[in-house]
């Protein structure tokens, strides 16, 4: 039976705490033959009590959860620490927020998709759509028909569809995370970050189907907009602010792999067309990204894109100006 390790970072997060590991500790991965889960939680310096609700819970479930006290270092850094600090001897590793609700079969439902893929010794991540809920758990979305969504290295550079506290990955990617920690001041979100190394080397698979109640309240650090208006707005006008940031984590990516097929761990990825495409993309879009030409070029080749068909347009419109 496989080893799973959920890894969660907490911070301020009585108020729903107690809810989430519920909902972690009643997943039916043991039932379906899936797995044991493990829980390892990093607070990052609450001040709320939150550390009282830590050690109850891995006092009553010594065998399943334990924790540590970390200093602030904000949901990018914590996460990443808590990469740093999981088991060796996992066998898939999913993310957890404090605050959301877990449907039973949201880690079997990972760990059949990344059990069944053919090739193990890749970075392979598995993600869902989260349900997004209000405060008390109710549907926020009324039976809102989404974009599909086709996930790719080339959409991982310019836009994040993976949604953390869905991940479900394998031990490879784990490894490969642990091997290049990227500055934490130079990317976007850990989520993000995961989307761009799975995405290059592995395979990614976005689950449709959703298995998460995604929570929304005041006290979100990270949150979705349902209403429509508002949303449209934060997805196509608030993306002309992230350019930069998002050139800068691309960067960042480029530093820690462009010479990656070289070295002794990166061999494997070699003979590989996939890979080499993508990193030919890097390439391209890191060094010669100024060029209008190489800008029209890999418009014209469709070889980067968002998912949906106007924030696509308005992507385009953006990097031909050369505002990345």
């Amino acid at each position: 039976m496989y080893k799973i390790q959920v890894l969660m970072s907490t911070y301020n997060g009585r108020n729903y705490l107690r809810e989430q590991l519920e909902s972690i500790l009643g997943q039916d991965c043991e039932r379906m033959g899936r797995g044991k889960i493990e829980i390892l939680i990093r607070d990052d310096g609450s001040t709320d009590g939150t550390q009282n609700i830590l050690e109850d819970y891995a006092y009553r479930f010594s065998d399943r959860i334990t924790w540590y006290q970390g200093e602030n270092l904000g949901v990018i850094g914590s996460f990443l620490d808590l990469v740093k600090h999981s088991d060796d001897n996992a066998d898939f590793y999913a993310f957890s927020d404090q605050d959301d609700v877990w449907m039973p079969d949201k880690i079997s439902c990972g760990v059949k998709i990344l059990d069944q893929m053919p090739n193990k010794m890749k970075p392979n991540l598995y993600c869902c759509r989260p349900l997004i809920v209000d405060e008390t758990l109710r549907d926020l979305e009324c039976g809102r028909r989404y974009t599909r969504m086709f996930a790719g290295f080339g959409n991982a550079m310019v836009e994040n569809i993976v949604v953390g506290c869905t991940i479900v990955m394998n031990d490879y990617l784990r490894n490969m995370l642990l091997a290049k920690m990227p500055d934490t001041d130079k990317i976007m979100m850990h989520d993000r970050w995961i989307y761009q190394v799975a995405s290059c080397f592995g395979e990614v698979f976005y689950d449709e189907g959703q298995h998460i109640c995604y929570r929304q309240h005041r006290d979100n650090t990270v949150g979705m907009t349902v209403n429509r208006g508002k949303e449209f707005f934060e997805r196509v006008f608030c993306f002309r602010k992230k350019c930069r940031a998002i050139s800068m984590q691309v960067t960042e990516f480029y530093r820690l792999y462009h010479n990656f097929l070289e070295e002794e761990e990166g061999k494997i990825f070699r003979d590989s067309k996939k890979v080499r495409w993508n990193m030919e993309l890097l390439e391209e879009y890191v060094n010669n990204r100024k060029s209008l030409k190489t800008r029209k070029k890999l418009l014209k080749e469709n070889r980067l894109y968002r998912q949906r068909a106007t924030d696509n347009r308005f992507f385009r419109f953006l990097f031909l100006l050369g505002c990345f």
